[in-house]
């Protein structure tokens, strides 16, 4: 991907998380500078890399994670941690997780409504077990 952006992005670049998740749970996990999920409420530990588009030498990690049936992914934006209320406040990560078992939806909106400076994507995942 960081290949497919070097050279067509006017400059600019992007973060990026990518997760491949098997029928039997085994998800690999590649980031490149974008906000670390949470696993049932608990933000993983992912190693860090540059967002896609600054060097062609950048290297990105696959790093493989088993799931069991219950388990629960969130994906975030970073406009949900930098959204800013009317006082200035940020919503941060510790409401970020405090809030990362909640529907995809509900998050959005609960993060809307404190203050939207840029964009605000949830994505929730629920593994089921095949």
């Amino acid at each position: 991907m960081n290949g497919r952006v070097m050279g067509r992005s006017g400059g600019h670049f992007a973060t990026c998380l990518a997760a491949e998740i098997d029928p039997d749970g085994t998800m690999r996990i590649a980031n490149a500078g974008h906000l670390q999920p949470y696993l049932n409420g608990e933000e993983m530990e992912l190693d860090g890399a540059l967002p896609l588009g600054l060097t062609p030498e950048a290297e990105y990690a696959v790093q493989t994670v088993k799931l069991s049936s219950g388990d629960r992914l969130t994906f975030m934006t970073d406009g949900v941690v930098e959204a800013q209320n009317e006082a200035k406040e940020l919503f941060g990560f510790e409401r970020a997780k405090e809030v990362s078992l909640q529907g995809a939806a509900s998050i959005a909106a609960l993060v809307k409504g404190f203050g939207q400076e840029d964009d605000i994507t949830v994505v929730g995942v629920a593994f089921a077990a095949a």
